[in-house]
């Protein structure tokens, strides 16, 4: 009799230890999803130290702290008029490091910004996401949010998916797998502008170069706007202010940032004579040209969407 009973406790047993297993495997697979689609960004403690300039740029005014007070025009241009709560004016009042800064990386420390123009006030996450492209989705993404304008915060990643903020900021999450994504519910309804930061740090995570490419399209040299880009599989840079002659002419200021993460910058051209953070109309209309340390041909000139 007792070992009949014993025989029937035996498959009960093994039954509970397969439904305590599998429970513990699901809770660890949901625990797994959970933080594998809520990004946590924390931001970087970035050192700003002066190194003092041992070269000589023209149109820099050291004392201005914006972009439209350190950068001057050169003699016989004038910036292009812009309107009111427009992107050019939210990066010509953009605010800067001091004059003479060396360029701060992610992780803490400086580079050299003999590159360097004007170095954006701008900051970092400490993963090291915030490279060429993604700076260019940061301050996209940080205009039309001060604006609220939520509904325009949305971007593709790499593999031709969209995280768009309206759904993150409900709850919605994004898991990736591969080339493949699938939108799934998976927090509380969130507002907050860390939860606004954590999207970022999503989309940094997964977009680039090539996902810039998905969502612009190829315009003339000539049609360049204040917020266009000249972008390649490898490295994308940004139009962030234009001025013109009575001629007509144009020169523009262009900024990026590169690997490792730095703060975004505004470029120097140093193929003059004299090393100047404009490049001209004539440089761009070329069928290619170099922009800093980067190659470009004239199909890079793009326009995001449709553009500010």
């Amino acid at each position: 009799m007792e070992n009949n009973e014993t025989s029937a406790k035996k498959p009960r047993l093994k039954l509970r230890i397969i439904i305590i297993a599998v429970s513990v495997v699901i809770v660890a697979l949901l625990i797994f999803v959970y933080l594998r689609v809520n990004p946590k960004w924390k931001a970087a403690k970035l050192t700003v130290k002066q190194s003092g300039k041992s070269y000589g740029i023209e149109n820099i005014d050291p004392e201005g702290m914006t972009l439209q007070t350190r950068i001057k025009t050169p003699d016989g241009y004038k910036r292009i008029e812009v309107g009111q709560g427009s992107f050019g004016e939210y990066l010509r009042d953009y605010k800067l490091l001091p004059d003479g800064s060396e360029l701060p990386v992610y992780d803490g420390t400086t580079m050299s910004a003999a590159g360097a123009a004007a170095i954006f006030d701008i900051s970092l996450g400490d993963d090291g996401y915030q490279q060429c492209a993604d700076s260019i989705i940061r301050l996209y993404s940080d205009y039309f949010y001060e604006k609220g304008e939520y509904d325009k915060i949305s971007f593709m990643f790499s593999n031709g998916d969209v995280c768009d903020y309206n759904r993150w900021r409900k709850g919605k999450r994004m898991l990736v797998f591969g080339d493949h994504s699938f939108e799934i519910p998976a927090a509380l309804p969130d507002d907050s502008e860390q939860q606004y930061r954590n999207y970022l740090k999503e989309v940094m995570n997964y977009a680039g170069t090539l996902s810039l490419q998905k969502e612009s399209q190829v315009i003339d040299s000539d049609e360049l706007k204040i917020g266009d880009i000249i972008c390649n599989d490898s490295h994308v840079v940004m139009i962030v202010d234009i001025a013109v002659n009575e001629k007509g002419e144009k020169c523009y200021l262009i900024g990026q940032s590169f690997i490792p993460a730095v703060c975004f910058h505004v470029i120097v051209d140093r193929d003059g004579k004299q090393a100047s953070p404009w490049f001209t109309q004539e440089r761009l209309d070329r069928d290619s040209f170099k922009l800093g340390d980067y190659t470009f041909k004239k199909e890079n000139i793009r326009r995001w969407k449709d553009g500010f």
